[in-house]
């Protein structure tokens, strides 16, 4: 009862310093959760979305592009380093964040000891006694970081905006996934549409094969004439097989790039009819939204402000700190001198102490810190210029790409449509004895020339369009 009375005290003290430790670390939690509330995702949230390990399978039915692009998002492998490396960033704010808390550690010191120990004669003729202890020291320690002038805050801010660059990385490594699994797309559908187009030249070469051989029974054509005609039939179904064996390289390649197993099977939908007339928006519109949405430019943007924090937290060594260590334990032990009985002792102590903190010399780590961090930032500064110059490439480049590719694919049509007419005016004419077989023969390879040529036109189109929301930098969900 004794004991129990003399610990309450101290147990209470020692209650009052972690209860007020807990109470400033919620309060501090609080205040950065308030200002980080604008994170992109949470860590729990990232290492969910990067948790992608099993491919779907999909069905044997039609699939639309942005089913396709949903798809590769959530499955593609080329993704997911680039999420890890934005859970990681994440994770290292939540761990700059720690170092406001205060520390808490549970010791415990014990062992034997035989301590010779000088005494004057007058007291021992020997001149010395021995102390033997048998100790054991259980105790609860707490350090806490009270103030350091800025050290903890720019770390927190590097650490926020490295997450928010990481963040922005990860939304351009999906944006070119996005960029990539369109262009298969429509190569894979252009790839088909020559299937088509071929298919559709056979056919014609199979009528003009027929329609030679109706006029040779009435003896209006050689048996030259057929062979030539037979031969263009043959040529036509040697292309037909060409083309299916691209269409099929061109499926294969449109799976790898989605990220699902190669004996995946299903049908691709035709992309949407693109209006006859199309308006861009103006260039410098173009280039503005690029320089502000674009991730590059907002990841080396983030950089920058990482690199100024970093700058602050190496200007923040030259200041002191100041810091709170409090200390409780439990003395359980014996003591004896020369061979005496043992006396026990089972006591409290405790320990508080405020420490303040000055460094005054460092050989020169400080200022080296200090310019290493400067140089990094300029380093950053140029590389955002260099980001930005390369960006506004991209947008001219792909915004005059767009424009030719729409200019071709109108004369695309209009060269198709009149090598429909001309072709079936020929056959018309050959079949009445008004055009030979050379005309009839040449039209319909034009006619066919045209119509693949018109695939690859609108194929063009929808891959111009894809990199010039690759290069303005519009989000995925934008498709």
């Amino acid at each position: 009862m004794h004991r129990a009375r003399s610990e309450s005290p101290l147990a209470t003290c020692f209650a009052f310093l972690l209860a007020a430790a807990l109470f400033a670390r919620v309060g501090v939690a609080n205040a950065q959760s308030t200002s980080w509330a604008g994170t992109p995702s949470s860590p729990h949230d990232a290492a969910t979305i990067a948790d992608h390990t099993d491919a779907p399978v999909l069905e044997d039915r039609v699939y639309a592009l942005p089913e396709l692009l949903t798809i590769a998002l959530d499955i593609n492998p080329k993704t997911r380093e680039v999420e890890q490396e934005a859970v990681q960033a994440n994770l290292a704010v939540q761990l700059a964040k720690s170092q406001y808390s205060p520390q808490l550690d549970a010791k415990a010191l014990g062992g034997i000891q035989r301590t010779p120990l000088a005494i004057p004669p007058t007291v021992s003729s020997k001149g010395y006694f021995i102390s033997s202890t048998r100790e054991v020291f259980p105790s609860l320690e707490l350090k806490w970081l009270l103030f350091d002038f800025g050290r903890r805050k720019g770390q927190v801010q590097e650490a926020r905006h490295n997450a928010a660059a990481a963040q922005s990385g990860l939304l351009g490594a999906q944006e070119t996934l996005v960029f990539e699994v369109s262009e298969a797309y429509f190569e894979a559908t252009s790839s088909r549409g020559q299937v088509r187009a071929a298919i559709k030249a056979l056919e014609a070469a199979r009528l003009t094969e027929q329609a030679v051989a109706d006029q040779k029974k009435h003896g209006r054509a050689t048996v030259v004439q057929l062979a030539e005609a037979q031969r263009q039939t043959a040529a036509m179904q040697l292309a037909l097989t060409k083309a299916t064996g691209t269409a099929d390289t061109a499926f294969a390649s449109l799976i790898a790039t989605i990220g699902l197993p190669p004996e995946t099977h299903f049908q691709i939908a035709p992309p949407a009819d693109a209006p006859a007339t199309e308006t861009l928006a103006p260039l410098r519109e173009l280039i503005d939204e690029a320089l502000q949405s674009r991730p590059d430019v907002l990841a080396a943007t983030d950089k920058v402000a990482a690199s100024d924090a970093k700058i602050d937290t190496a200007r923040a060594a030259y200041r002191p700190t100041i810091s709170l260590s409090a200390q409780v334990f439990q003395n359980i032990g014996k003591i004896s001198s020369d061979g005496s009985p043992y006396s026990s002792i089972d006591r409290t102590g405790n320990a508080l102490f405020v420490s303040f903190d000055l460094p005054l010399f460092d050989g020169g780590a400080r200022a080296t810190n200090v310019s290493l961090a400067i140089s990094q930032k300029t380093a950053a500064e140029d590389s955002l210029a260099e980001t930005k110059n390369t960006a506004s490439q991209q947008v001219v480049q792909a915004y005059n790409n767009l424009r030719t590719s729409l200019d071709n694919r109108n004369q695309a049509l209009a060269y198709t449509h009149a090598s429909e007419l001309a072709y079936q005016a020929a056959l018309d004419s050959y079949r009445r004895g008004l055009a030979s077989i050379t005309d009839l023969t040449s039209n319909e390879a034009v006619l066919a020339q045209a119509e693949a040529g018109q695939e690859d036109a609108d194929a063009s189109v929808g891959i111009a369009h894809a990199a010039l929301e690759l290069a303005i930098g519009r989000r995925p969900s934008s498709h």
